[in-house]
């Protein structure tokens, strides 16, 4: 018996660092079923019509309010796919593309959010990397906070480092 195939979403994200190096990120359920509230990067989906940098630098706009250059993001950095559950059970292939952006801290605006969005987060904040490690909500996904020390040290990798899909090992390093 065939299998159906499963809805498939692109997303494009960004991490988001300012001049000391402390990290903008979100954190709350998501749109992934965890069972638990987790820190994300700013991001979403890939409309048809753009390409994951398009896309990344809307999602930005939408999330933050920030608008900046496509010569601005570092990377792609990261890239990730798998499997997810959403919290209304909803199967999907996500495909999940990461970025690097250093710009100085700023207030975000987040008034150009979607209501979907808005129940997927609980709040958006400046952390630095001991406060991220120190946490009890982890980063999502595994294997992503080396790779963003790395582009933090101005490292950026030649190609996407490709991190194990969630689906398979877990979502966290913990």
């Amino acid at each position: 018996m065939n299998q159906p195939s499963l809805p498939s979403r692109r997303t494009a994200r960004v991490v988001i660092a300012d001049e000391g190096g402390d990290l903008f990120l979100f954190r709350g359920p998501g749109l992934i079923d965890q069972g638990r509230h987790y820190f994300f990067a700013v991001g979403g989906g890939v409309d048809a019509d753009e390409t994951t940098i398009e896309a990344a630098l809307r999602e930005l706009r939408e999330e933050t309010g920030q608008t900046v250059e496509p010569g601005r993001l570092g990377g792609p950095i990261a890239r990730t796919a798998g499997v997810w559950t959403t919290h209304d059970g909803v199967d999907f292939h996500s495909d999940d593309t990461f970025f690097f952006l250093r710009t100085a801290r700023f207030a975000p605006d987040l008034s150009g959010m979607e209501e979907e969005e808005r129940l997927e987060i609980a709040e958006g904040r400046w952390s630095s990397l001991a406060d991220l490690r120190e946490s009890e909500y982890p980063l999502f996904p595994r294997g992503l906070l080396p790779v963003v020390e790395d582009a933090l040290d101005g490292t950026f990798p030649p190609r996407p480092v490709e991190l194990e899909s969630p689906s398979t090992v877990g979502p966290f390093d913990e």
